[in-house]
């Protein structure tokens, strides 16, 4: 009986040591929660960098972002409204004539002809686009182009279209079509992923002025 009695508590030491050994482990040891917590973290990391490194020009690579229409790149947008033909051409031309007149706008933008009968405006649109402006220095284009609005059936379309730039006139001057310069064959790698440096600045900033002119008229006819 002392026999087993002295079996009994030995064996029953030994289970409390290992229980006991159990909790102690190597700091330095992986535990399962942290190990899983760490494995997720690093995930959500991994998808944030990717978020990071992608390419922040993206929306400006489709072909169709530069609208080439017979072979000419051209913006063209019809509104509709509630107005006579008479009243919106009315509206536009007092409003092309203030545009004209404000930056971004150079001295030789202007209201070149109109067609009171056809409710019909054109403007020779010469404008500065720029690019980076810093203390020491400035990067900025003659933007170039041809505005016509037209009225007709409650509607108003504006047409901006003869896209040309005049670039680095301090310098060396240089003349680029839009056609040549800003479509995909010019200003995005073969690959498609990518804007070209030059050109490519060309092709984001020129997409911007425009949706911005169309909006600009946009706004100018609902006020």
């Amino acid at each position: 009986m002392k026999r087993l009695g002295r079996l009994f508590l030995l064996i029953s030491a030994l289970a409390c040591c290992h229980a006991a050994m159990a909790q102690w482990v190597s700091p330095d040891a992986p535990q399962n929660g942290t190990q899983q917590v760490t494995t997720q973290q690093q995930k959500e990391q991994k998808a944030d960098d990717n978020v990071e490194k992608a390419y922040p020009y993206q929306a400006y690579l489709p072909e169709e972002v530069v609208p080439v229409v017979n072979g000419e790149v051209t913006w063209e947008q019809t509104f509709q409204t509630e107005r006579t033909d008479e009243e919106n051409y009315q509206l536009m031309l007092q409003y092309l004539k203030k545009i004209v007149a404000e930056e971004p706008q150079t001295e030789l933008a202007r209201v070149a002809l109109v067609n009171p009968s056809e409710h019909v405006i054109v403007c020779n649109m010469n404008e500065w686009l720029t690019f980076k402006r810093t203390f020491l220095s400035l990067d900025r284009t003659r933007l170039i182009y041809t505005l016509m609005v037209s009225c007709h059936d409650k509607k108003v379309t504006a047409k901006a279209y003869r896209i040309h730039y005049v670039y680095d006139e301090q310098r060396e001057t240089m003349k680029y079509k839009a056609e040549e310069w800003i479509t995909n064959k010019y200003a995005v790698n073969k690959k498609g992923t990518k804007l070209l440096p030059i050109s490519g600045k060309f092709r984001r900033k020129t997409v911007d002025r425009m949706n911005e002119l169309m909006g600009n008229i946009h706004i100018a006819l609902i006020n």
